[in-house]
């Protein structure tokens, strides 16, 4: 499912990346602040390669995974990255 069909969940982006777990099906969204650009993740996978780097963990804050993101935008070469928790949108279930 493409990232721009997903629904952003109502959830604190202070709260913690294993917030996921209350959301089943839900993806970790990567856009740029810049462009719009945006692609989705796994939750599960990311607080894992934080975990294996020393940067973090499941209890990394959802908005802070951003800062960990080192590769510019593929569209407008930009860094402004967000990151928020997203679920299939309705229409898509």
């Amino acid at each position: 499912m493409a990232a721009h069909e997903m629904e952003v969940l109502a959830v604190n982006t202070h709260a913690p990346l294993a917030s996921w777990r209350a959301h089943p099906g839900s993806r970790l969204r990567l856009h740029c602040a810049a462009c719009s650009w945006a692609k989705t993740y796994d939750p599960a996978r990311i607080a894992e390669r934080l975990v294996v780097k020393k940067l973090g963990s499941s209890m990394t804050p959802i908005a802070a995974v951003a800062r960990h993101v080192a590769w510019p935008c593929p569209r407008c070469r930009r860094m402004r990255w967000v990151t928020t928790l997203v679920e299939p949108g309705r229409a898509a279930r």
